[in-house]
């Protein structure tokens, strides 16, 4: 798993670099997209990754436990896939997940976009790099959706490894069971979101940290601290996990020279996206610390009145549901941890990475703390199966009833999606009927800019905020600001301004609540 991690970070900087030199040009990344799955199908054969696959099912003689276990995954996975084969309908990835890798192809080079709209290009954009790449190949995104998919199976697969350190191997299943049922991973793995992304960096990171525990190899810490840097490179909020594992290399080890080591990797790994941020805007956490964020992004500091309060409308709000099971046996865990020295350690990383999430800002909700599930699942795995008979069987039951309710619950949320699956239903019919026209989203529901809007033709847009649908070169009000540069100009949801006011209006739509106008010929 840590050779997949490094070279998803080694393609993803790749194309970094050739967005950085103005070289996106789409036979390039089409190139590099493709050696990159290529590599990825020579490590997984060369680890013999499927005949591992099967050994966990025909080694250790697993039973019925590792059986179901297996089964509801398999299911899940089937489930989930039918979501990530429609249409984006996320509203941050038609925001600026698949956004802005439209826009730097479109520019052919990856920059700094201004503005009170683009503000997050300024940050680190792993995840997008392979978007950018893949929408070369399926300009629909749902081949951006399928990556983000299938590191949503990768993390439970890194879950499943850590459940191995401590746990038999139906037992590890069941831990990667608990982790990939819960509701949040469901609706993620059906998204071009880049949250699945980083909780399998995450997750490698915890692995090879654990194995540095164990085994006391430098490398296993320099290798951690890199996959780290590369989950920071996918979100910044990573960030958050790096004081985690220095509090437990000081406990461990009392070694500041290890404590440099690690964090000299995550730092030197992120720098070129930190560098990309401070060049162009004197911040090299932009847009953090710039003013242009709300507060609701802003630090959470402790308030003991409160905290339960907060713990139980964050962990279990019903837009990213975690899993029930969780909050029912985390009890177990908090009473019987200082019992159990072997699993200590990760105790102590789920805690002090509670703790430190708790910290961030409240805009992600239970989406933010996905990283550390997989720590989470084998813990509660661990403890629920060494009660008495009863508490034993009332766990083992409630993981297969919730990932049975979860993926249920994924089966209705997709069936809006099989008609486009299953070719009875068109791409334009199925996002006019499931797009939200009044909250940002907009696509050309009737074709009618399509058809007088050319190839080669500029659009200046004012207002809408989610324009991955937009099928033509366009620039927003939010950065460019003079309208007679463009051949035309859109105003989506809102007043026309006033420097366009005595345009000439060619077309207008009422459900997408747009006009398109056209600048006087002599302003041109």
């Amino acid at each position: 798993m840590a050779e997949t991690a490094i070279l998803t970070g080694f393609f993803s900087y790749l194309i970094f670099s050739l967005g950085l030199l103005g070289l996106l040009l789409p036979n390039t990344l089409k190139i590099v997209f493709f050696a990159y799955l290529f590599s990825l199908v020579f490590l997984l054969s060369k680890k013999s990754f499927f005949s591992k696959i099967k050994s966990v099912l025909t080694e250790e003689k697993i039973g019925k436990l590792g059986l179901v276990s297996f089964f509801f995954l398999l299911t899940a996975f089937l489930v989930n896939l039918i979501g990530a084969f429609g249409p984006e309908l996320g509203f941050d990835s038609l925001w600026y997940h698949l956004t802005l890798p439209k826009i730097y192809l479109q520019e052919q080079r990856i920059f700094f976009i201004p503005g009170g709209l683009f503000y997050y290009s300024a940050m680190p954009k792993l995840g997008e790099m392979l978007y950018l790449a893949s929408l070369t190949l399926a300009p629909s995104g749902i081949l951006a959706k399928l990556i983000h998919y299938s590191f949503g199976i990768l993390s439970a697969a890194v879950t499943f490894k850590i459940g191995k350190k401590y746990l038999k191997k139906d037992q590890a299943l069941l831990a990667s069971l608990v982790f990939y049922s819960t509701f949040v991973v469901g609706w993620l793995s059906g998204s071009a979101y880049i949250d699945l992304i980083r909780t399998f960096f995450e997750a490698v990171s915890l692995y090879l940290f654990l194995n540095w525990l164990e085994r006391g190899k430098e490398l296993d810490l320099v290798e951690s601290g890199v996959v780290l840097g590369l989950a920071v490179s996918s979100k910044l909020i990573a960030l958050a996990s790096l004081p985690v594992f220095l509090i437990i290399i000081f406990l461990k080890s009392k070694n500041l020279t290890k404590a440099l080591k690690f964090t000299l990797s995550v730092i030197l790994v992120s720098f070129p996206w930190f560098l990309f941020s401070y060049i162009n805007t004197g911040n090299p956490l932009y847009p953090v610390f710039s003013g242009i964020l709300d507060q609701n992004h802003s630090i959470v500091w402790p308030n003991l009145s409160r905290m339960a309060k907060d713990f139980w409308q964050i962990f279990y709000k019903p837009d990213d549901l975690v899993s029930p099971v969780f909050l029912a046996f985390l009890p177990l865990v908090i009473l019987n941890v200082l019992k159990e020295k072997r699993i200590k350690d990760l105790a102590i990383y789920f805690f002090l990475s509670l703790f430190f999430w708790y910290l961030t800002p409240r805009t992600g909700g239970a989406r933010f703390l996905l990283p550390y599930l997989p720590a989470l699942s084998v813990l509660i795995v661990f403890f629920s199966l060494r009660e008495g008979k009863l508490v034993k069987k009332i766990f083992i039951f409630l993981v297969f009833a919730s990932a049975f309710i979860n993926i249920g619950s994924r089966i209705i949320a997709n069936q809006k999606y099989l008609p486009f699956v299953l070719g009875r239903q068109t791409r334009q019919d199925f996002l006019e009927k499931n797009l939200n026209f009044s909250f940002g989203d907009y696509y050309d529901v009737d074709g009618v800019l399509g058809k007088i809007i050319k190839k080669d033709d500029r659009v200046l847009v004012y207002g809408g905020h989610n324009l991955f649908y937009l099928d033509f070169n366009f620039s927003h009000a939010s950065y460019q600001q003079n309208p007679y540069l463009f051949d035309y100009i859109l105003v989506i949801g809102e007043n026309i301004p006033k420097e366009i006011i005595k345009f000439e209006m060619v077309a207008e739509n009422p459900k997408t609540r747009s006009i398109l106008f056209k600048p006087p010929s002599q302003g041109i």
